[in-house]
């Protein structure tokens, strides 16, 4: 069942936000940040918010890189000996 719980206006454009630069959504991001500004949205408020979209969007790309550097480790290791 679905919760009847609603954000406020302001913490629902701030969650905007970060989901805009986790979707790497430019469109998104200059309309979300533009509301939030309307609602009173602070600019660290909504910096913050982007910088948890940044880590979110970051994450797979950083895991993939630690895989690769792994695998090519591991790789060198059998070649090596």
């Amino acid at each position: 069942m679905i919760s009847e719980f609603k954000f406020d206006d302001q913490t629902r454009e701030l969650i905007s936000v970060s989901a805009s630069v986790a979707a790497n959504c430019m469109p998104c991001l200059r309309y979300h940040f533009a509301e939030a500004r309307k609602l009173g949205c602070s600019l660290d408020a909504i910096q913050e918010a982007g910088k948890i979209g940044l880590t979110i969007k970051d994450r797979p790309r950083n895991d993939m890189a630690k895989l690769f550097v792994d695998l090519v480790s591991h790789e060198r290791e059998g070649v090596d000996k």
